[in-house]
């Protein structure tokens, strides 16, 4: 748990990280991914690739605001040979964000940094859309 605002920066670059990871992974996949019952699913992992570089914008400012440097490393990006491994690696990120997030805002309301925190729950909300809109895509 970040007890301080040092500590909350380090976290969102982390998460700021995930957020640039995130856009390439949804790039790669929906570059590579075929056949026409994914027309619509490709279609919407472009609109997450554009809605993560803006989750990614909103991390940097904030990270900025708080006295902190916007990293500039991206996380871990994870590609597979499958369209339906590829949607699962994409749920998971969502998953994980929405975690963290959740995380996020608890640490950020402990620090009385209610604006972070309303802007992380804008995030949270996106991020919960994904997921539901991967797992329609998976049959889950």
């Amino acid at each position: 748990m970040a007890t301080d605002i040092k500590g909350l920066t380090e976290l969102l670059n982390k998460d700021l990280s995930l957020e640039y990871s995130a856009a390439v992974q949804y790039i790669q996949h929906s570059a590579v991914m075929t056949g026409a019952q994914y027309g619509d699913v490709i279609k919407e992992l472009k609109i997450h690739a554009n809605e993560e570089i803006g989750h990614a914008m909103v991390l940097a400012d904030q990270i900025d605001f708080l006295g902190g440097v916007p990293t500039v490393n991206v996380g871990d990006v994870k590609t597979a040979a499958g369209c339906e491994a590829m949607l699962i690696q994409d749920l998971e990120g969502e998953e994980d964000a929405i975690a963290r997030y959740k995380t996020r805002i608890e640490q950020a309301e402990a620090l009385k940094e209610f604006a972070l925190a309303q802007q992380l729950r804008n995030i949270l909300a996106v991020e919960q859309e994904h997921a539901m809109d991967l797992r329609q895509a998976i049959g889950k």
